[in-house]
């Protein structure tokens, strides 16, 4: 999920805010209703080589907690993929990326993986088919769902 701009979610136990070097700004509103409401939360700018204690950190939350995470495509990917680990669903964390996201689309036809970049049409490098990317996300495959352009 990316998004430019986090929603407040209410009646969380504990908020983790985590961001790369130069993220935080994402975080300004929140922060502060956090303040203002006595939200209890974390806050972790995340520097290069802290995965370790990051997933300490995770494995050590209770549940109710939900993440925010901002930053590149590479440390948002690296950091959901941590959370996965730890127990944390889509459902307990946004996300806001900046930078280029590759999307990768999978062929409805013949399955094969496509790399769509910011594209909406992509004809499949396997079977010639022109593929629509449709909003059907899959986390085992880390890919969207390629339709079939009907014209």
């Amino acid at each position: 999920m990316s998004v430019s701009s986090f929603k407040k979610i209410s009646r969380k136990r504990k908020i983790l805010f985590i961001v790369d070097s130069e993220g935080a700004e994402a975080f300004s509103d929140l922060l502060q209703q956090s303040l203002s409401e006595k939200i209890p939360f974390d806050f972790h700018i995340f520097i290069e080589g802290q995965e370790a204690m990051l997933k300490t950190w995770f494995n050590t939350q209770k549940m109710g907690t939900y993440l925010y995470i901002s930053g590149s495509a590479e440390f948002v990917m690296m950091v959901k993929e941590l959370a996965f680990e730890a127990g944390f669903s889509e459902h307990e964390m946004q996300i806001v990326t900046r930078g280029f996201l590759p999307k990768k689309l999978i062929c409805c036809n013949c399955h094969s993986e496509n790399e769509a970049g910011d594209n909406k049409h992509v004809k499949c490098r396997l079977c010639g088919q022109e593929l629509e990317a449709s909003n059907h996300y899959s986390r085992r495959l880390d890919a969207y769902l390629g339709y079939v352009t009907i014209k």
